[in-house]
């Protein structure tokens, strides 16, 4: 009794073990990215990480900036409204 109880549980702690690790799938920071269009670019970031390297230049949409923010194969392009407030508005895939 006491080894069909032992197996039991060693089965179920591999059940668990393997429910657990296939319910944690990697996901892809530029599709992360391409889903927070038009979301606050600070939930990003939160998503996927900080930039490698970003730059900022006054705007042709407003009186805020335009915000470019360089990851691994892709780039995340913001506007930074006067308020602080920053959005994606587009993400493109790196040429190189």
């Amino acid at each position: 009794m006491r080894i069909r109880l032992t197996a039991l549980m060693l089965a179920l702690i591999l059940l668990c073990t393997l429910l657990c690790s296939c319910g944690k799938k990697k996901t892809d920071p530029y599709e992360t990215a391409v889903s927070m269009t038009d979301g606050e670019v600070q939930a990003l970031i939160d998503a996927i990480g900080e930039p490698n390297d970003s730059m900022y230049a006054s705007s042709c949409l407003g009186e805020g900036e335009d915000g470019e923010l360089y990851y691994d194969g892709f780039t995340v392009y913001t506007y930074r409204d006067v308020d602080g407030t920053e959005t994606v508005y587009d993400v493109m895939k790196s040429e190189h």
